[in-house]
């Protein structure tokens, strides 16, 4: 019988010992592993699609009368800072739960309110001054449903 004992991994944040082919650690929850190069890369597009969304959200908000009306301005204000924080945390490969259901939030109501403010002018024969910003949540949305597993870490 061979005695060969195998290398547990150390905890940097806490100092447990976990097993040695353990990604997270037993003790505090933290990664153990880092992420591979090409996985730290993958999430600039979609980190700078929800801050460009963000961006835009806010910009609206300063600039738009329709986007300051109070059903539109709150939903838009939780969306752009959801925006910023989810691709604050993306672009610095920070991934988890809270990053996924953050993005999510983001996209789907600043998809929401962008989509209705863009269709407001065909429906009540208002000024067409908007753009179609909707696209940019509903490119972050194929993007984050893309990515989805490995988001959640």
């Amino acid at each position: 019988m061979s005695s060969k004992k195998s290398k547990r991994a150390k905890c940097p944040k806490c100092g447990f010992e976990n097993l040695p082919m353990a990604s997270f650690c037993s003790g505090c929850g933290a990664r153990l592993k880092p992420l591979p190069a090409e996985v730290k890369g993958r999430f600039e597009a979609l980190s700078l699609l929800l801050l460009v969304g963000s961006v835009y959200l806010f910009v609206s908000l300063a600039v738009n009368l329709v986007m300051q009306w109070l059903w539109f301005a709150v939903p838009c204000f939780v969306s752009a800072v959801l925006g910023v924080y989810a691709g604050y945390r993306l672009y610095g490969s920070k991934v988890g739960s809270a990053v996924l259901a953050s993005s999510a939030i983001a996209i789907g109501v600043g998809f929401a309110v962008t989509l209705v403010v863009f269709c407001l002018p065909f429906c009540f024969a208002l000024p067409n001054v908007f753009g179609p910003s909707w696209v940019i949540f509903l490119v972050a949305a194929w993007k984050l449903w893309k990515d989805r597993r490995v988001i959640k870490g």
